[in-house]
């Protein structure tokens, strides 16, 4: 008898625990409210977007290039001074600035891209980086070097750079030597906060 009065609890216990569960399910539900809506929701990346500029002032989306000329190899980078560039951040989104040689330059004269540097000077003081023109040919596929002034370029505002070229002596075989067709590019990847 002390059996059954247990079977009897044990079933008595999940009657119970069963009718719990069904009374605060319904319950749960009765107080439940209704969905309320944000409908219509855009979602919409910042943009980053770059001019360039020779002069500072007036900014495209390309500007026609310079001859790097007179150059010696083995001597100092040519011209004094460098040739001007002038990159704008027209976006709205800081951006780190890449530069790359998109193509590989025409080269009759066989010269050692590799021992020709490209030297680029921020005009409002920063680190002068020099890279030779190989590597910029051969960063293409990775989105290019990046330029160490400034860290980010912040939304609406511009830097300057100085472009100067420079060769190895041993860089040319001959009495003189072009290189034709080096298109330099910018890029800009948005900055992380």
């Amino acid at each position: 008898m002390l059996r059954i009065n247990k079977i009897r609890a044990a079933k008595l216990a999940g009657l119970i625990t069963a009718l719990v569960m069904l009374v605060s399910g319904v319950a749960y539900a009765a107080l439940q409210s209704q969905q309320v809506k944000l409908t219509g929701n855009t979602i919409q990346t910042a943009s980053a977007n770059l001019m360039i500029s020779t002069d500072g002032i007036n900014y495209n989306s390309t500007q026609p290039g310079y001859s790097f000329s007179g150059i010696v190899p083995g001597g100092p980078a040519v011209p004094t001074g460098g040739q001007k560039i002038y990159i704008k951040n027209t976006g709205n989104a800081a951006v780190v600035l890449k530069m790359f040689v998109n193509s590989i330059p025409t080269n009759p004269d066989s010269v050692d891209f590799s021992k020709v540097s490209v030297v680029i000077t921020p005009i409002g003081g920063g680190t002068t980086q020099t890279v030779s023109l190989q590597t910029l040919i051969s960063t293409q596929s990775t989105g290019g070097i990046t330029l160490s002034t400034p860290l980010s370029l912040a939304a609406s505002s511009s830097a300057g750079y100085s472009i100067s070229i420079s060769m190895a002596t041993d860089a040319v075989n001959g009495s003189s030597a072009t290189i034709g067709s080096v298109d330099f590019v910018f890029t800009g990847i948005a900055a992380t906060p």
